[in-house]
Order: C-alpha cells, then structure tokens, then sequence
C-alpha cells in the first residue's frame, strides 16, 4: 500500500544503482549539476533558487498546523562505484493512490549511459510490485529525444501528442507517455 511508503521510503537496488533519499550531503553532488541550464532546456523552466543552491532543500520545512500527507517518492540516483548522486527520479502527483507522474534529472556527464532506463526500470519494478499503482504517465518535450527513447525503453506507451500546450510555464509541442500495471504485467 501506498500510504505504508509515506513516512518510510524505499531503497532501491540496481545493477550500477542505488535509489534512496536524499541527504544533506548530497548538496555537493547536486551543486555540480542541478543547476546548470542544459537540465532544463526541455524541462518547461528554469532552475529554482534551491536547485541552483542545493544546500537549500535540505533546510527544515516551516511549521504547519497539520502535517502534509506525502505519498510521492523522491529518489537520489546514486551511481554505486563512485559513491556519488548523478540523478534524481521522482514519482508525484499521485493520485487516490492509483496513478503518479514520471519526471527525472540527470547530470549531464552520465547522459547516454542507460543510467535513467535502469533507474526508471528499478522504480517501475518496485512500484508495480508494491503498491496499488494502476498507471504511471509522462510529459516529454518532442525535442528531448533522450527523455522520450527512455519512456519508450521502460515499456511507456505514446498516447499522443500535444500541439502547444502548455508544459509547466513553457508552450510546446510535448507527448504523452502512459504505462499501465496491465502492460507491465503482461510483459513480465
């Protein structure tokens, strides 16, 4: 169940990878390339103050009268042989805990080295076999042709295509990608 995952996230193992949180000492890692401007080319905006700073995510959030429900999982891609965080891989939005969206970020030193499709793959498996997800959908640029072969790589299915639409704060022509617990299974 979803809900057993909302204090206590999953740690994940791949054959090169380790999904898990993020921590504060990951600030470094992530100054070298959460920032940098070809991270978001296709991304519908540009970086935010605590990406370009990542020392600022880490801060304690303000307090609030009743404590925010959180069933969207924010993983840290950590290439294990270098001990270092290259990715983030993030399924949010969820939701009534039957659907989520897809978004990830690499440094773009680790581009073209499958290290998003094993992320994504990891994430699909655990996901699928975990949790009472139905469907996992995406946005891609029709530009980014790395982000849309990795969907298509992960078993993702091009449901279309929207003709400028709006893309966070961006109009462009963006697909959308669905994967269906149904599809996964059928595959396995």
């Amino acid at each position: 169940m979803l809900k057993d995952f909302e204090t206590n996230k999953p740690v994940i193992h791949t054959q090169r990878l380790l999904l898990r949180k993020l921590v504060a000492s990951d600030a470094d890692d992530l100054r070298e390339w959460l920032g940098l401007p070809e991270i978001y080319e296709f991304w519908g905006r540009k970086a935010s103050r605590g990406e370009r700073e990542p020392e600022l995510l880490f801060l304690p959030p303000r307090e609030t009268k009743r404590p925010k429900v959180n069933l969207d999982f924010k993983w840290g891609i950590e290439l294990v042989e270098e001990h270092k965080i290259v990715g983030i891989l993030e399924i949010f939005d969820i939701e009534d805990c039957r659907m989520g969206y897809v978004g990830y970020r690499i440094n773009p030193k680790y581009w073209n080295q499958g290290i998003t499709t094993e992320a994504l793959k990891g994430a699909i498996d655990f996901l699928f076999q975990n949790t009472e997800l139905e469907r996992l959908h995406a946005n891609a640029n029709v530009k980014n042709y790395r982000s849309n072969r990795v969907l298509e790589k992960c078993g993702f299915t091009k449901e279309g295509t929207i003709r400028q639409g709006k893309m966070v704060r961006e109009y462009c022509d963006y697909n959308i990608w669905g994967l269906l617990r149904e599809d996964y299974c059928a595959k396995k």
